[in-house]
C-alpha cells in the first residue's frame, strides 16, 4: 500500500509529460498542416497569374508566350492588380530573370512559379533607300510585320503601283504619292517594288519608307506569392 502510494506521484508526473508532448506534438502537426496549406494555396495562385500573364489574352504578350517588353515597362503593382485580380490581397513579387517588374506587399516566402518566355521589344527604323532610275525596288533588311511607305515622286513621274514580293498592295492608275501603310508578313524578308508609267523615272530620295523590326531574347519568368 505504501510503495502504491509513492508510485502516485511519478505516475501523476508522466501523465503530464505525456499530456505536454502530446499537446506540442497536435500544434506542431496543425502549423505543419496550416502551413501546407497556405503553401499549396499560394501555389495555386502563382500559377493562376503566370498563366494569365502568357496566354493570348494577356494584355502583356503579343501572341502566347512572347512579352512585349513595351507592356512591362508600365507594369507595378496596382497594374498587376487591375490585369489579374487573381492577385488578391496576397502579397505578390514578379520577376523578368533578376529584375523586379512589380510587388506587392513583402513576399518572403511561399513559393515560386517559373516559366521560359521570350521578350518582344520592337523598334522603329526609317530609310531612304537607294533605286534604280529604271528598276525602282529594295529589300528590307529586317523582317517586319507593316512598314510605312513615303513616295515624293517627281512631277514627270507617275508611281502606279507598289508590290511585295511580287504581290501588289498599292494601286492607283491616277498615280501614288504621299504616305501609306504597306502589309507585309512578319514571316518573311520582303522586298517592294515600284511600278511608274512609261515615260518616267524614280531617282533615289523619292521615298522613304519606315518599318518596325523586331528583337527577341529569351527569359525567365518568376511569380512569387506568398499567402
Amino acid at each position: 500500500m505504501t510503495r502504491g502510494q509513492m508510485n502516485l506521484p511519478a505516475l501523476a508526473v508522466a501523465l503530464l509529460i505525456l499530456t505536454m508532448v502530446t499537446g506540442l506534438s497536435i500544434g506542431m502537426a496543425d502549423r505543419a498542416f496550416l502551413g501546407a496549406d497556405r503553401d499549396a494555396t499560394s501555389r495555386q495562385i502563382g500559377v493562376a497569374i503566370s498563366e494569365r500573364m502568357v496566354s493570348e489574352e494577356s494584355a502583356v504578350t503579343v501572341r502566347p508566350n512572347v512579352i512585349d517588353a513595351t507592356e512591362l515597362e508600365t507594369l507595378d503593382a496596382n497594374r498587376l492588380q487591375e490585369l489579374f485580380p487573381v492577385v488578391g490581397n496576397h502579397d505578390v513579387r514578379v520577376k523578368l530573370d533578376e529584375n523586379v517588374l512589380a510587388e506587392r506587399g513583402s513576399p518572403t516566402g511561399g513559393p515560386t512559379i517559373r516559366r521560359i518566355v521570350l521578350v518582344e521589344r520592337r523598334d522603329e527604323v526609317t530609310r531612304t533607300p537607294q533605286l534604280s532610275a529604271s528598276n525602282p525596288r529594295f529589300t528590307l533588311p529586317r523582317r517586319t510585320s507593316n512598314a510605312t511607305l513615303t513616295i515624293q515622286s517627281p512631277d514627270e513621274t507617275t508611281v502606279t503601283a507598289v508590290r511585295a514580293n511580287g504581290r501588289i498592295v498599292l494601286r492607283n492608275e491616277s498615280g501614288l504619292d504621299g504616305t501609306f501603310s504597306v502589309p507585309v508578313s512578319r514571316f518573311e524578308t520582303v522586298q517592294l517594288a515600284l511600278e511608274t508609267d512609261a515615260s518616267g523615272s524614280l531617282p533615289t530620295g523619292s521615298v522613304r519608307i519606315t518599318y518596325y523590326p523586331t528583337n527577341t531574347r529569351k527569359a525567365v519568368l518568376a511569380v512569387t506569392v506568398d499567402a
